[in-house]
């Protein structure tokens, strides 16, 4: 009981630092360095994870259920060639990447597609223990893809769009086409919270609590890919779709699936396996810069497509994670709607069609 306490307080204290520290997903990667550490150094307890994994999962797949709203939807029917773009991009640039790293290393092939897929850490984190994969070599690979892609697009986004603006001397790119319809969508969409009724309820809560519960349990009874994960957050959008009024899922839930993600990981990660890591760094290096390049590319097209400024285009098509693309397009000035929505469509993308076509491949 003491070593697993002194793993949860490690995991803790590793999200504290990282969040005072501003770094990117301290949740999972603060818990995941710190609870690490300990395994290196010889500490990390037995224990069994799975309540971890179970947790971790509904909460996950309740938080990408939620996103998946009457707006969401409403963009994609009046946009749905660049949703579709960027989906079918996001797919070719993953399907890519994890072939030429398998060609490239020694990894599996399942391990290799997954840690090369623009999907979430803690997304592949827990497909990856689904499907069998090296959980530890698809957290360092999506680690390194995360923070390639947190530090290279703003920098490039900002540059390329100074570059710009002095080429035409401060004209202003072609209008999107649906620049009110999109902008103007919250002011219809669902009905407005009853008055008195702002606050969630407890009640609220408890028809969330039981409808990702009831999904994950009936996703993980159908033996659905990552079916806890897939099953709630199936039954969570399709309540949001029906018109359900839902309160928002709180950040210390979710920060303490991260935080359990984080810690399950780090059980993983093992000498050994940084030494494979660090044999196969040029592979890596080179890998995620052709994807970064493939990324800007099709934002890039997304631009072409639909007039769009360089931030929303650029941000929308990142490799980056979704609430840290959603941070960063307020303060490179983009439309932080469109690139939420753009993002979370490449998300819930990839976490239908991996799962059945990782299936497919590998049985």
């Amino acid at each position: 009981m003491t070593g697993l306490l002194l793993v949860f307080a490690a995991g803790i204290t590793g999200y504290f630092v990282f969040r005072r520290l501003r770094l990117p997903v301290p949740g999972v990667l603060g818990s995941l360095s710190f609870a690490a550490a300990l395994n290196l150094a010889g500490f990390y307890p037995e224990f069994p994870l799975r309540y971890v994994v179970w947790f971790s999962n509904i909460v996950i797949g309740t938080y990408v259920g939620q996103k998946v709203t009457r707006t969401s939807v409403r963009f994609l029917r009046d946009l749905p060639v660049p949703a579709l773009t960027i989906s079918a991009g996001m797919l070719v640039i993953s399907l890519a990447g994890g072939g030429l790293l398998y060609l490239m290393s020694d990894l599996s092939p399942v391990t290799a597609l997954l840690g090369s897929t623009a999907g979430g850490i803690s997304e592949m984190a827990l497909l990856s223990m689904s499907l069998g994969a090296d959980v530890a070599s698809v957290t360092l690979l999506q680690v390194f893809r995360l923070l390639a892609a947190i530090l290279a697009t703003p920098v490039f986004c900002r540059r390329w769009t100074a570059w710009c603006e002095g080429r035409t001397q401060g004209a202003v790119s072609c209008p999107c086409p649906l620049p009110r319809e999109i902008r103007d969508m919250g002011a219809d969409d669902d009905l407005p919270p009853p008055r008195g009724e702002n606050r969630p309820s407890a009640r609220g809560f408890a028809v969330l609590a039981a409808a990702a519960l009831a999904g994950g349990f009936t996703g993980y009874r159908l033996h659905l890919p990552v079916g806890i994960l897939t099953g709630a957050m199936f039954a969570v959008s399709a309540m949001n779709l029906a018109g359900k009024e839902q309160p928002p899922l709180p950040g210390g839930l979710r920060t303490s699936a991260q935080i359990g993600i984080g810690i399950i990981i780090a059980a993983n990660i093992t000498l050994d396996t940084l030494r494979q890591f660090t044999t196969m760094a040029g592979p890596v290096i080179l890998i995620t810069f052709a994807m970064l390049a493939a990324s800007l590319s099709l934002g890039f097209l997304l631009h072409r497509m639909t007039g769009w400024n360089y931030p929303t285009c650029l941000l929308s098509t990142s490799l980056g994670g979704l609430s840290q693309m959603s941070i960063i397009s307020e303060e490179m000035g983009a439309d932080p709607l469109k690139v939420s929505i753009l993002q979370t469509v490449r998300l819930v993308t990839i976490l239908m069609v991996f799962p059945l076509l990782m299936t497919f491949l590998f049985g």
